[in-house]
């Protein structure tokens, strides 16, 4: 009887243990946006190139040259973007207008979901994103958003780098007014 339990859990590890390779093996069904952006986050974060920002609130806005960005911070909606998560595998429809773009939309059985489209065109030759756009919604008793993103990539001495992101839409909570935001920034 001694050996019976660590058995069992030796044999229910082993098995637990293939089922979740058989998961990590699985093939994105959607772009890889989350990795790309990721690895920008990070090639960004040790390059600390030069950005010319502009960030509006409602009427108040200032632009400014700054190289000392938390990249992480900066780029974070376009990691909230990703639709490669398991439970979201059949909550898109997909087309390809033309062979370097793909394009998601949200299905109508889907509405609770945050990302409602995703667009990514890439490039013929490297196959790198060009251009990425996401609309995000958001839509609870607490508040309503949207925020419409765009990335714009591209080569940069020999490196396939962010050139251009843009981040704008509302955010609105009961008995207030609402509050639109801009944050755009050209990268160096």
């Amino acid at each position: 009887m001694r050996f019976v339990y660590p058995s069992f859990l030796l044999v229910t590890l082993l098995i637990s243990s293939c089922t979740d390779s058989a998961q990590q093996a699985q093939a994105n069904v959607y772009y890889d946006v989350l990795s790309f952006v990721k690895q920008q986050i990070s090639d960004l974060s040790a390059q600390k190139p030069l950005v010319n920002k502009v960030v509006s609130i409602n009427e108040a806005r200032s632009q400014q040259a700054i190289r000392d960005i938390n990249w992480s911070h900066e780029l974070e909606l376009f990691t909230q973007a990703d639709i490669n998560k398991p439970a979201l595998r059949s909550s898109y429809q997909i087309s390809r207008p033309d062979s370097m773009t793909f394009r998601y939309t949200l299905k109508n059985s889907e509405e609770h979901l945050t990302v409602r489209s995703l667009s990514v065109q890439v490039d013929s030759v490297t196959h790198q994103p060009r251009r990425i756009e996401a609309v995000l919604q958001t839509n609870n008793p607490l508040y309503s958003s949207v925020r419409n993103l765009l990335l714009e990539s591209g080569p940069v001495a020999g490196q396939w780098r962010v050139q251009h992101y843009k981040l704008s839409g509302f955010q609105k909570l009961p008995y207030f007014d609402k509050n639109d935001f801009l944050v755009e920034g050209r990268v160096q």
